[in-house]
């Protein structure tokens, strides 16, 4: 009797414990991060149908492949958390085709440039909006550093960071095709030739459009950085600001304004990263004798 009383006492809250360790184990962004921890990459956690770090963290700086960190992360901020992974350390780039507008149609500027790729036997993905996502394995002589990001309307080449499938944007998931991460394809040499010289039409070998224009970072300051080129505006305001002999304690400043202004601010870190990085590549080229 005593028994069956202590039975049914608990009995409701052990079925919902035993509900959620379910619903936990199971969750698809859980087991997905450790399938790709178990491929060699490491993952950080982005707030649940966002692309956007959590509040509190330090976005891809935190990424790990321990996967008892990783577990510690879906138990601090929730089972569907967004996935993400770094690409740095991961000898992957990611050819991001966007189709948001037909004056912004990566697949038509490809056309356009006579490059017809076939992406049948590709690791891809497809992104909420419509866009594409192709994963590429790194050669070893190629320092992805060097390469230019904006690389036509609708063309971007991601070298630092990326959300993955499952993850959601908007109640609407990215999905995977084809090869896993790490099947992926060596980067083609077409892609390679288009990141790595975009002329000018007066000198087609030795000058390069810079990635935005005067006009471009003035607007940045008005309006802030745009989700998913905020790394790359910020790198390129604060180049700009130094090169025109702006105080750095002031660009700094300056850019930690635009910075908390954006829809989607950088953590505060990262910026300072950024910023210091920026810095030391403008007194490395004034040694050399150039601005």
């Amino acid at each position: 009797m005593i028994e069956d009383t202590k039975k049914a006492l608990n009995t409701n809250l052990q079925a919902n414990v035993q509900e959620a360790n379910k619903d936990f184990i199971s969750s698809d962004y859980i087991i997905k991060s450790h399938e790709l921890i178990e491929q060699g990459f490491k993952i950080y956690l982005l707030a649940q149908g966002t692309n956007s770090p959590y509040k509190g963290s330090n976005g891809h700086l935190d990424a790990t492949d321990d996967v008892y960190k990783l577990i510690d992360m879906f138990n601090q901020y929730g089972a569907n958390s967004n996935v993400a992974i770094t690409l740095r350390d991961s000898k992957l780039v990611v050819l991001d085709i966007d189709r948001h507008t037909p004056d912004k149609n990566g697949l038509q500027t490809l056309k356009q440039l006579g490059i017809t790729p076939n992406f049948d036997n590709e690791t891809v993905e497809s992104t909420p909006r419509n866009g594409i996502h192709l994963f590429y394995r790194v050669p070893d002589d190629l320092d992805v550093s060097s390469l230019k990001r904006n690389i036509g309307a609708g063309l971007e080449l991601v070298t630092d960071k990326i959300t993955v499938a499952p993850s959601v944007k908007g109640g609407v998931a990215y999905k995977h095709f084809g090869k896993s991460f790490n099947e992926a394809s060596m980067m083609p040499q077409w892609l390679i030739n288009l990141a790595s010289s975009v002329p000018t039409s007066g000198n087609r070998q030795a000058k390069r459009v810079p990635k935005y224009s005067i006009q471009e970072r003035w607007q940045m300051i008005l309006d802030g950085f745009t989700e998913g080129e905020r790394n790359n505006q910020a790198v390129s305001l604060a180049g700009y600001l130094l090169r025109i002999d702006v105080d750095p304690n002031v660009a700094l400043s300056i850019v930690q304004k635009v910075n908390s202004e954006s829809a989607v601010p950088l953590p505060d870190r990262e910026i300072e990263a950024i910023f210091n990085s920026a810095y030391k590549r403008e007194v490395k080229r004034a040694r050399m004798g150039g601005r």
